[in-house]
């Protein structure tokens, strides 16, 4: 199903800078993301993180910047896809053909990711070279967000003299991690005995990793969740259960009390009948012989003490106060959808110059996505040593990392065995899972403990 979209709102939550309501373009005003995934233009982000402390304008909250510069920020190209895709579908938009840059464009190629006129598309047509491309024409275009993805661009190779190549692969070697096109792939990433360079296509890699991941991901989020509700029928069916206990012990109360009743009114209807019957006879000599224990027994009778009210009339209720409310806010916190952009090779690990056994020390790491940019997201790091590259030292464990300012992660660790002489590797964890192993070189020696001894 479709979803309809309003292209002025859609310029200014996702087009325009916040601040200076401009809208972003590839130059000086292209869009760089916050922490917070809040979104403005190189220029005006460039002036808010001139001090030490910034504030999201959009959502308030604050971060710490020591030392970054306005690069070591995300950038956001899908907003380049966006722009497009609003151009083609705002009627007051003249799109100009990406080929000859001088007619109107009237359709777009899917698999060339630009804008074409009509005699460029006759050209695409014709030219054995666009054989099996996709094109659709703009003219009664339908602007709905499921449409999005026809509008995006190709990534570009950055390194020199490939700047006119898509970067198509992706190397999936242990070191590399990141798209490349098919120049990189002739030159720079071809296997050696020292680099072990996967080359595999890029849309095969995405499918795996993105789509892959959110239906494995979906998954664990649809097991939990089924846990939950089964945990809810548990809790339902043992409220009904008290229910059903509670409602018979007052019914078997009540049903006692009830028979008590009944018994003690046939007693008095026994007491009367047989107080009729002596009356009845006339028999004068007979009856006074009687009068003192009929008295008694209609003594005993009057004075009896019973139950004149239900020896249980309590409702049965059930607690729900703010139950609504407090149940939403334990769902709000149920669980967390969580991704990073750091990059596994790009994973800094560092150590002091010097460790010794039995001293404490600490370990810092850092992580950055594929620009370079120092990762800022707070996210779960903890990591294990190697003295080897089977096993990590049993003897230290799993390290827990602290969040420190600028995406720094801190642990503190101290080496006991006097029998480890150097750690050579470390693997890195994020969120419980295994991220990147980090191999160090130079190798961090660790010397024992210096012994003082008294001379004589």
């Amino acid at each position: 199903m479709s979803t309809a979209v309003n292209i002025e709102e859609l310029k200014k939550q996702f087009l325009e800078c916040p601040i200076c309501n401009e809208l972003f373009n590839d130059t000086n005003r292209h869009p760089r993301v916050l922490p917070c995934l809040h979104s403005y233009c190189y220029t005006c982000l460039k002036t808010l993180i001139e001090q030490l402390k910034y504030t999201c304008p959009l959502c308030t909250s604050d971060f710490f910047v020591q030392n970054i510069s306005v690069d070591s920020f995300s950038k956001d190209n899908t907003r380049r896809d966006l722009l497009d895709f609003v151009r083609a579908g705002d009627n007051k938009s003249v799109i100009q053909c990406d080929e000859c840059e001088n007619e109107k464009a009237i359709s777009r190629c899917k698999d060339c990711f630009r804008f074409i006129c009509k005699l460029c598309l006759a050209a695409h047509k014709t030219m054995k070279t666009f054989n099996g491309h996709e094109v659709f024409a703009l003219e009664g275009f339908e602007l709905s967000m499921d449409h999005v993805s026809e509008f995006r661009h190709a990534g570009m190779c950055l390194l020199s003299n490939h700047q006119k190549n898509q970067l198509t692969l992706f190397c999936a070697g242990p070191e590399c991690q990141k798209p490349i096109c098919y120049s990189c792939c002739l030159t720079s990433y071809m296997p050696t005995a020292n680099k072990k360079h996967v080359t595999r296509d890029i849309e095969e890699v995405y499918t795996e990793k993105v789509k892959r991941n959110a239906d494995t991901t979906k998954k664990e989020i649809q097991a939990i969740f089924r846990i939950a509700v089964k945990i809810l029928v548990r809790r339902h069916d043992l409220l009904m259960e008290n229910i059903d206990k509670l409602t018979k012990e007052k019914h078997i109360l009540l049903k006692k009390q009830d028979t008590e009743v009944i018994n003690f009114i046939d007693t008095i209807r026994d007491a009367c009948r047989f107080l009729d019957q002596t009356v009845a006879t006339k028999n004068q000599s007979a009856f006074l012989l009687l009068p003192k224990t009929i008295s008694d027994r209609f003594n005993h009778l009057q004075d009896t003490n019973f139950d004149t009210q239900p020896r249980d009339c309590n409702l049965i209720l059930f607690t729900k106060a703010n139950l609504a409310s407090k149940l939403q806010i334990f769902v709000d916190t149920f669980g967390n959808i969580f991704s990073s952009s750091a990059i596994g090779p790009k994973t800094k690990v560092t150590f002091p110059t010097a460790i010794e056994t039995d001293k404490e020390f600490d370990i810092i790491i850092e992580l950055f996505d594929n620009d370079d940019a120092q990762v800022l997201d707070e996210t779960t790091i903890t990591c294990v040593l190697f003295e080897t590259d089977e096993e990590p030292l049993a003897s230290v464990g799993e390290l827990s990392f602290n969040h420190m300012e600028n995406g720094k992660y801190k642990a503190s660790c101290k080496i006991m065995e006097y029998v480890i002489t150097r750690i050579i590797k470390v693997g890195v964890m994020m969120n419980g899972r295994d991220f990147y192993v980090v191999e160090l070189n130079p190798l961090i020696e660790i010397k024992p403990k210096e012994v003082q001894t008294n001379g004589n």
